[in-house]
């Protein structure tokens, strides 16, 4: 089986290796993978000596990455920018992604390491790797320094894995066609000294019992439509996000009979939305949330839309509902 991963371009290797450093950015709202790159992008630049600046808008409002706040600037110091350094977008697929942040710096040469399938170039031609079908942006960038020839070192393999492990559910939603790639990688990430046990813990344990109730609202919440194709789940606009969507998504996922899960977040005046779907649906969510101006994977994705709540339910299962009956 040919690898899920194809060679990197040599003007993006170049552009690295011939920079006098690097402002390391990810998408806003940042989740495991965006903030794994990032710390892996850095260190990754740092055997290679160059200077780099972390940046993300925020909010960390999830408890595995919390700890990493500090680590993160919201705005580049003008005297680094104005050495000219090198921008390297992660996991995001359209410019919007990064946020506030991005704005003074969006001018900079740039390169972009990503595995949305569903998105807007935004980088000259040969300054991507992109790669949909990895399960995480964390396993692209592991191509990137290895065609680099930076060694990989307990540090650089604990965030590639932290990535890897969270954006694909701990292995869940691996494919046989993604799984020989990413489970060789995986092995060489605990051959540097990786404890894939250790990091599950640091990522699951010390959360607030009133985190673990308000899934379990969120949860109670979910209705069936479509003749019990798509759930519908709902969460208040009171409930602060955290990881509160992992762990409604992988339960209501096991439900008898189901394609998909949509996950609608009440944001006031507009409506976040979530959609994952079952592996053997057929069903292309990452299209779903291109058709309402987000993006994501097939298998997982998101949007922004404004209006209310019933607005968000009515528009979403229109679209999902004239898919699965061939409309």
């Amino acid at each position: 089986m040919a690898s899920i991963f194809p060679p990197c371009d040599e003007r993006l290797l170049d552009a690295i290796r011939n920079a006098s450093g690097a402002i390391i950015i990810a998408h806003k709202n940042p989740d495991g993978d965006a903030i794994a790159s990032s710390l892996a992008a850095r260190a990754i630049l740092s055997r290679l000596g160059k200077k780099t600046l972390l940046l993300n808008d925020g909010p960390f409002l999830r408890s595995d990455i919390k700890r990493y706040e500090n680590l993160f600037m919201k705005e580049a110091d003008d005297d680094f920018i104005s050495a000219s350094p090198l921008v390297i977008v992660l996991d995001c697929s359209t410019p919007d992604r990064p946020g506030n942040a991005f704005d003074k710096i969006k001018n900079l040469k740039r390169v972009i390491i990503d595995h949305h399938s569903a998105g807007v170039p935004f980088a000259d031609e040969g300054m991507s790797y992109i790669v949909p079908e990895s399960p995480s942006t964390t396993l692209c960038l592991n191509q990137v320094r290895q065609a680099l020839g930076v060694e990989l070192d307990e540090e650089i393999a604990s965030f590639l894995y932290m990535g890897f492990a969270t954006d694909s559910g701990f292995y869940h939603f691996l494919s046989n066609r993604t799984a020989p790639d990413s489970l060789r990688a995986a092995a060489q990430f605990c051959e540097a000294g990786v404890s894939p046990y250790d990091v599950y813990d640091e990522l699951h344990d010390g959360r607030k019992l009133s985190d673990i109730k308000d899934m379990a609202k969120v949860i109670l919440s979910a209705k069936p439509v479509l003749s019990g194709q798509l759930l519908i789940a709902y969460q208040s606009i009171e409930m602060i996000d955290g990881k509160l969507s992992d762990g409604v998504y992988a339960s209501l996922l096991q439900t008898e009979g189901i394609k998909a899960v949509v996950l609608i977040k009440d944001k006031g005046d507009k409506q976040e939305i979530g959609f994952r779907s079952k592996h053997k649906s057929g069903l292309d969510v990452g299209a779903v949330a291109a058709m309402l101006g987000g993006g994501g994977h097939m298998h997982a994705a998101g949007a922004t839309i404004a209006g209310s709540t019933e607005d968000a339910e009515k528009t979403v299962t229109d679209i999902i509902g004239n898919i699965l009956s061939g409309s």
